[in-house]
C-alpha cells in the first residue's frame, strides 16, 4: 500500500456516466482531480452499458427536467466534436399508452409548458405510421422529432478521455474501502480516502458510485433501492424493415402501473428492449447476472401483445442495475453534514441522457456550492433532515 503525498482538489468515487462527466468538467476547469472506480469502465457490472440509451426532450417525469436535458443535448454535441465521433442519433421518441396514461399525459404537459412540437396519434394513425406496433383501438401515441439515442460506451470513453486529457488521475479497478472522517458535523476538513492500494487526500469529494452509493454514505441512511433489470436484443421474425432506424423511433410504452418498457430500432444488433420487471431488490456485489427462463418468457409474453413480429431468435441479453429513490427523481445535492462533499444518485432508470449536464452541475456544486441548473426537485432533504434543522432540534 502506498500513501499519496499529494492533496487533490477533488476526489470522485465512481467513474460511470455521472462520475466521468464530473471529472471532465472539473478537470477542464483546472481542478486537480482523482477518480476511483471499483471496475474498469465501461463495464457490465453497473448501469452504464448496453449499447444505447434514449434521450428525449418532452420529459414525462416532469417539466422541470426539460431545461436540464436541453443543456445535455448541447454538451453531447460538444463532446461529439471533441472525440470526433457521432454520439447521438436522431430517431424521434414515441410514447405509447392509453389516453390518460401517466406517460402520455406527462409528455403532453412538458410539451405544452416548454413549447415542444409533438404529434398526437390515435390508433388508426399509429397503424399507418408504425405497422410493427400492435395498436389496439384504445392505444394513442405522442411523437417528438428531436428524440433519439446516445451511444453509451463511446460517450463514457469520451468523457473519461477528456478528463484525462485535462489532467485527471483516474484509478480503475480500485474500489474505495472507506473515507474519513464520516462522524463530524458541519466541517470542511479534507477527506481521506482508503483503498487496498493506497491512501489519498482531497479537499472535496463527489460521490457518484451508483448502486454502491448507499454503502459509501451509510450514515445518511439514504432510502436507495437497487434492482436487477434485463435488456434484450431480438431478431425480428417477420417484417424486419418495420423495426429499422427511419421506420421506428426510440419508444416507450406504458401498459399499466407495473407494465412499462422501452426500446430502440434495430441498428444491426437486433431489436433492443427493456421491460421493467417487478422491483426485486438486490445486493449490487452479489446479484445474479445470468439470464433466467422467467426473464425470457416474461419479455416474450409482453412482445406478443405489443410487437408480435419481433420475438424471433434471442440474440443477446444483459442485466443491469437500477438505483431507485422513493419518488423516482434524482438526488443531486451537497452532503447535509459535510459541505465539501457532493452526493449524486441520478437514478431510477432515466439518468444517463443527462450525464454531461449533471457533471456540469456537480462541478458547480463542488467548486461553488451553487449552480445555475435548477436542482430544487433533486434536494437531499427530501430524505435526510438538513443540518440546520438537526442543530435546532438539538438546542
Amino acid at each position: 500500500m502506498t500513501t499519496s503525498t499529494n492533496r487533490y482538489d477533488v476526489a470522485i468515487i465512481g467513474l460511470g456516466a455521472m462520475g466521468s462527466a464530473a471529472a471532465w468538467h472539473l478537470a477542464r476547469r483546472g481542478q486537480r482531480v482523482i477518480g476511483f472506480d471499483r471496475f474498469h469502465p465501461p463495464h457490465m457490472m453497473g448501469s452504464t452499458h448496453g449499447d444505447t440509451r434514449g434521450i428525449r426532450e418532452a420529459y414525462y417525469e416532469g417539466p422541470s427536467y426539460v431545461p436540464f436535458v436541453r443543456r445535455a443535448y448541447e454538451l453531447w454535441d460538444e463532446l461529439s466534436g471533441l472525440v470526433g465521433q457521432q454520439l447521438f442519433t436522431q430517431t424521434g421518441a414515441l410514447s405509447l399508452g392509453v389516453e390518460g396514461a401517466s406517460l402520455v399525459e406527462g409528455v403532453l404537459a412538458s410539451a405544452r409548458e416548454h413549447d415542444i412540437a409533438v404529434d398526437y396519434m390515435d390508433s388508426s394513425e399509429l397503424k399507418k405510421r408504425y405497422p410493427g406496433v400492435m395498436a389496439t383501438d384504445d392505444l394513442v401515441g405522442v411523437l417528438e422529432q428531436r428524440g433519439g439515442m446516445i451511444e453509451i460506451e463511446p460517450a463514457l470513453n469520451g468523457q473519461l478521455d477528456q478528463a484525462a486529457r485535462h489532467g485527471a488521475e483516474l484509478h480503475f479497478d480500485e474500489p474505495v474501502d472507506k473515507w474519513l472522517p464520516q462522524d463530524m458535523d458541519d466541517i470542511e476538513s479534507p477527506v481521506t480516502i482508503n483503498t487496498a492500494k493506497g491512501t489519498y487526500e482531497a479537499e472535496r469529494m463527489v460521490v457518484t458510485a451508483g448502486a454502491w452509493n448507499a454503502g459509501l454514505l451509510g450514515k445518511l441512511n439514504l432510502p436507495l433501492m437497487v434492482t436487477r433489470q434485463v435488456m434484450f436484443w431480438f431478431e425480428p421474425k417477420r417484417n424486419p424493415e418495420a423495426f429499422e432506424v427511419g421506420a421506428l423511433p426510440f419508444w416507450m410504452w406504458e401498459r399499466g402501473p407495473q407494465d412499462f418498457a422501452y426500446g430502440f430500432p434495430n441498428v444491426g444488433k437486433g431489436f433492443k428492449l427493456g421491460h421493467h420487471q417487478p422491483l426485486d431488490e438486490v445486493e449490487p456485489s452479489g446479484y445474479s447476472r445470468e439470464l433466467t427462463e422467467r426473464d425470457e418468457s416474461n419479455v416474450r409474453y409482453w412482445l406478443e401483445r405489443t410487437f408480435p413480429d419481433v420475438g424471433g431468435k434471442l440474440l443477446r441479453a444483459e442485466t443491469c442495475l437500477y438505483t431507485h429513490t422513493p419518488d423516482a427523481h434524482f438526488l443531486l445535492d451537497i452532503h447535509p453534514k459535510r459541505p465539501n462533499i457532493v452526493v449524486a444518485s441520478p437514478c431510477s432508470g432515466h439518468g444517463f441522457k443527462f450525464a454531461p449536464a449533471i457533471g456540469e452541475a456537480l462541478a458547480d456544486l463542488s467548486m461553488h456550492r451553487k449552480t445555475e441548473h435548477d436542482l430544487e426537485l433533486f434536494r437531499i432533504d427530501r430524505f435526510v433532515e438538513p443540518l440546520g434543522a438537526q442543530t435546532a432540534a438539538a438546542d
